[in-house]
């Protein structure tokens, strides 16, 4: 099968997917306190995060290539670019759903500071790795959002459940006036899953701070350790 028709499959089966209504209750992946994402009205299309995560989480989301074909996401970078030695990257757009539009501010210093008026959904992806392999994705968002798990559910709805892995996560020590972090697993069915942290992150007088989605495979036992998260198991 190729990547085209492989892509294809991918997207038509989460739409199917979504518009059952959910009624399960979540997997226990982590601990005992799961989290449905079930018992709402699904939207009819998957969601951009949606699509990409089931990618992510498949046997091709390892190759950079896997992501080329997704629809609505608007590549940056024509292919994954070395940032720093042995460290890989390529960088889009992404909207994320549940959002309204607000004024931004566009981040530039002095003079070129202005706000702008767009969707506070519309967030930067950026697919990471080594030059061989997809291993992480990170969706920054504009603004400090607090309520991590009705963000996600949005973004999954009724498809696929969410369980609360570690939560009051200490934020970075130079980040101002962010807020607690937490980690989720996400079940998207057919034995995949995959790990999500969220964060905030501080960029300066010039932003509004971002809040910031991290997709991993495996667990992120380490990061839950150096941030002195509760842990939920």
């Amino acid at each position: 099968m190729n990547l085209k028709n492989f892509t294809a499959i991918i997207v038509t089966a989460l739409g199917l997917t979504a518009c059952q209504q959910g009624n399960a209750t979540a997997d226990r992946l982590d601990g005992d306190n799961p989290i449905s994402a079930g018992k709402q009205a699904a939207p009819s299309e998957a969601s951009d995060l949606q699509t990409l995560a089931a990618v992510f989480a498949s046997d091709k989301g390892r190759d950079w290539t896997a992501y080329r074909s997704l629809p609505r996401i608007n590549w940056a970078d024509a292919t994954h670019t070395q940032r720093q030695a042995g460290r890989y990257s390529q960088r889009a757009t992404i909207l994320l759903r549940g959002f309204s539009v607000r004024e931004i501010p566009n981040g530039r210093p002095g003079s070129d500071y202005k706000v702008v008026e767009r969707n506070e959904g519309e967030s930067t992806l950026s697919i990471d790795g080594s030059e061989s392999e997809v291993e992480s994705i990170s969706i920054s968002k504009p603004f400090y959002s607090d309520d991590y798990l009705n963000i996600l559910k949005t973004q999954f709805g009724a498809s696929a459940a969410a369980s609360l892995v570690a939560d009051q996560c200490a934020p970075g020590e130079y980040e101002e006036g962010a807020g607690r972090g937490a980690f989720f697993a996400i079940s998207l069915g057919h034995g995949n899953k995959l790990y999500i942290e969220a964060s905030q992150q501080d960029s300066g007088k010039y932003t509004a701070g971002f809040t910031v989605f991290k997709l991993t495979r495996a667990r992120p036992s380490q990061a839950i350790a150096e941030l002195n998260c509760k842990q939920h198991r």
